[in-house]
């Protein structure tokens, strides 16, 4: 992967927020990084309290690159203040939270109510203007000898002998050898992740590829990338193309889908993160396993006395039938045919659900909340043998990941692999939508519903952390642009006869986005005891319009 996007060692700053990505990015087009990180890896990364000077050395660069940055990428405002607010937010649990907290929350000139050697810190993180490299190693050296318990003196003084020969040569630095396998290490993966744990918005390095290779920057590499982080594409190279050419159109024109079931070839640092959110989602569960399987027994209920009639015969509206002259208006106003009127035996098989989870990583403090909403419908529908399909969505780079957690021809017990519900990346919610669209018109049920569970904000900035030469084919998917072109794809759904459904996951400053995409047919969840209650009320919603 070309240096326009991460040069190596990028890693040792264990930092995973979108924004902090982005300004270490960055901060190594402006600065000969390779220097410090060789300064890094041979003074500092084998101390105890290295997360604590990596943060503070992050916190010399945000002072001094950070409106430099935002002028340049005005984008990133959103993505600052999201990462500000929960690092105000966030309860601390080491020196790196606490001082990252109070940098943030004192940006407005206030003083921080924090221990006396922190405050000091920031008063020489704010005063401090780095020049170069050696101007940032000697201000960590400085904050290390004054503010930090050092039992051993030989860390120091081989800190101060490194500095000191690099001043005279600064050549020293640059020619030390740098392992060319250093992310490839599963072991090291996994130890890097245990510091990310701190963070409660951990965005999982959304738009920087993770390896250095050889050579420029191509399709190829993207594809590997996106494969390294979420799994082998499960489309042939044809499918995939033919699947683009029908969805990929006007404003998602360059953007690429790539569909999977979460299947990595080995084990890897990215399999990792979603194994442990599995874990973390289920141990959410768990924490209220009766009050969700009584949600779950009160959905199914609700959707067996309403869609799915107990009566041996039922009828529904279908495009073949007996004619209901009520409904002929239809046929010239709209492309619903449904103006018939079809008797079935009790034949759960005619309806088709489709959940669709937003796995952004706007979602990432929502995710075990998310996951268990999403287990809830699709258990309650699969109970009672109805075709159920769950899917989650993001973007990265100009791809579109579709993860299938389970498909209408799943058992019940693939519903645990919606557990694996792990956020990440920026979302598209439009052709995310306009996808399952196309993929559901392959069903000749007569009854379809998609449900889709969003916080109400499609936002995907293609090339936001690209800071080389290297732009990818396609267009940003942002603001009132991103909202309308979401709630058309919900309007075209409709038009065919798709019931839609939204939950909203956001935040309540979104909510009138959600109101736009959707219209009526949407569900605010404030408790999670009530989640089943409210989607229920849907159901009943959808069997009266089939009547």
């Amino acid at each position: 992967m070309s240096e326009d996007y991460l040069a190596e060692g990028f890693e040792i700053f264990e930092r995973n927020s979108f924004y902090e990505v982005s300004l270490i990015a960055y901060a190594y087009k402006v600065y000969d990084f390779k220097a410090f990180i060789n300064f890094a890896k041979e003074n500092i990364l084998n101390l105890t309290n290295r997360f604590d000077i990596m943060t503070i050395a992050y916190l010399i660069l945000e002072e001094n690159l950070k409106d430099e940055l935002l002028i340049k990428r005005p984008g990133l405002k959103s993505y600052r203040e999201d990462f500000k607010s929960a690092a105000i937010r966030k309860n601390p649990k080491s020196f790196a939270d606490e001082i990252l907290k109070w940098y943030y929350e004192t940006e407005d000139g206030s003083y921080p109510r924090t221990h006396e050697n922190i405050v000091e810190i920031l008063k020489k993180i704010r005063s401090v203007k780095i020049k170069s490299i050696m101007d940032l190693i000697d201000m960590l050296l400085s904050i290390f000898k004054s503010y930090f318990h050092v039992e051993n003196s030989t860390s120091i003084e081989k800190m101060e002998k490194t500095l000191k020969e690099a001043k005279k040569n600064p050549e020293i630095l640059k020619s030390k050898p740098t392992s060319k396998n250093y992310l490839e290490d599963f072991q090291l993966e996994k130890y890097n992740i245990m510091s990310s744990e701190f963070f409660e918005e951990s965005y999982e390095n959304l738009k920087v590829v993770m390896e250095t290779v050889e050579g420029e920057t191509g399709e190829s590499d993207f594809q590997k990338t996106v494969e390294k982080h979420f799994g082998k594409n499960i489309l042939s190279i044809t499918d995939a193309h033919i699947l683009e050419s029908q969805v990929c159109t006007g404003i998602h024109k360059g953007i690429k889908i790539h569909m999977t079931k979460g299947d990595f070839p080995s084990e890897s640092y990215y399999k990792s993160l979603i194994d442990d959110q599995k874990s973390s989602n289920r141990e959410f569960f768990e924490l209220n396993n009766l009050t969700y399987k009584r949600g779950i027994t009160s959905l199914k209920e609700t959707i067996k006395n309403s869609l799915l009639k107990e009566s041996e015969h039922y009828k529904i509206i279908s495009s073949s039938g007996e004619v209901v002259p009520s409904k002929l208006w239809k046929i010239d106003r709209t492309s619903d045919n449904r103006v018939f009127k079809k008797e079935f035996l009790n034949d759960y098989g005619e309806l088709r659900v489709d959940i669709l989870l937003d796995s952004s990583a706007s979602q990432h403090e929502r995710a075990s909340e998310v996951a268990t909403q999403g287990y809830i419908i699709a258990q309650a529908l699969s109970e009672l043998n109805v075709k159920t399909r769950v899917v989650g969505f993001n973007n990265l780079f100009n791809y579109m990941v579709l993860n299938v957690f389970r498909d209408y021809e799943d058992s019940q017990y693939k519903n645990s692999e919606i557990f694996k519900y792990y956020p990440s990346g920026s979302n598209r919610d439009g052709l995310a939508i306009k996808t399952m669209i196309t993929l559901m018109k392959k069903s000749s049920a007569e009854r379809k519903i998609l449900i889709v569970l969003s916080d109400g904000k499609p936002n995907d900035e293609v090339n936001i952390a690209s800071f080389g030469k290297k732009k990818l084919d396609a267009e940003d998917y942002v603001g009132n642009m991103a909202i309308y072109d979401t709630a058309m794809e919900v309007m075209n759904a409709r038009n065919i006869g798709i019931n839609v459904l939204g939950v909203f996951t956001g935040e309540l400053e979104d909510l009138n986005s959600e109101k736009i995409i959707y219209g009526n047919d949407f569900a605010y969840i404030t408790k999670m005891s009530r989640f089943s209650q409210i989607v229920g009320l849907f159901f009943k919603s959808v069997a009266s319009k089939l009547e």
